[in-house]
């Protein structure tokens, strides 16, 4: 992997915190100040703040797209047990990055960022249903689910449901969080 120009991973660890530390609000001046880099920087490495944001979404549901790849699950196991997995990594992801509960709860207010948001979330959904639709040639879905709205119920209620355990209180462990979850989810696609 290479590795990012100097300045550029700077101003992303510095808009990350600074997103975490404002609740979302990210002052450019004071961006750059702890990142130690001047706003030319940033212009030069992502165009625009919007390209920068644009950047820690792209990280974000990168990182979240490693965390819950076949490659990480059990492949001799049945349907479910492989998907409760894959739910326990979507959860742990989550609650072990702080931005998460910002991204979860905040809607962008750049038309950029709703856009882009809507295709990371579109392509959850589409690699859920296909996922679905190979449970139910598995015969271990049923036959007459629709693998399509299925995802999007899935896809959506699990981001609903991981923002909402961020923000309860007491917060639960990951693990609370995944078997409230993931009972939901079994419920939605008929596993027993």
């Amino acid at each position: 992997m290479a590795r990012a120009p100097i300045g550029r991973q700077q101003l992303l660890d510095a808009a990350r915190d600074e997103l975490v530390r404002g609740n979302g609000v990210m002052e450019i001046a004071a961006l750059t100040r702890r990142a130690g880099l001047s706003t030319g920087a940033l212009y030069h490495h992502f165009g625009s703040k919007s390209g920068l944001l644009a950047a820690i979404y792209d990280g974000f549901y990168e990182g979240l797209g490693h965390a819950v790849a076949d490659a990480h699950l059990p492949a001799d196991a049945d349907w479910g047990t492989r998907e409760r997995e894959r739910t326990r990594r979507f959860v742990a992801y989550h609650f072990a990055d702080p931005l998460a509960a910002i991204l979860l709860s905040r809607t962008a207010s750049d038309p950029q960022l709703t856009e882009l948001e809507a295709v990371y979330i579109q392509n959850m959904s589409d690699n859920a249903a296909a996922n679905i639709r190979r449970g139910q040639q598995a015969g271990q879905l049923p036959a007459a689910l629709d693998a399509d709205s299925a995802a999007a119920y899935v896809i959506g209620g699990l981001r609903h449901g991981i923002a909402h355990q961020l923000r309860i209180t007491p917060t639960p462990t990951p693990d609370q969080a995944t078997t409230r979850l993931w009972h939901l989810t079994a419920a939605t696609l008929g596993i027993a």
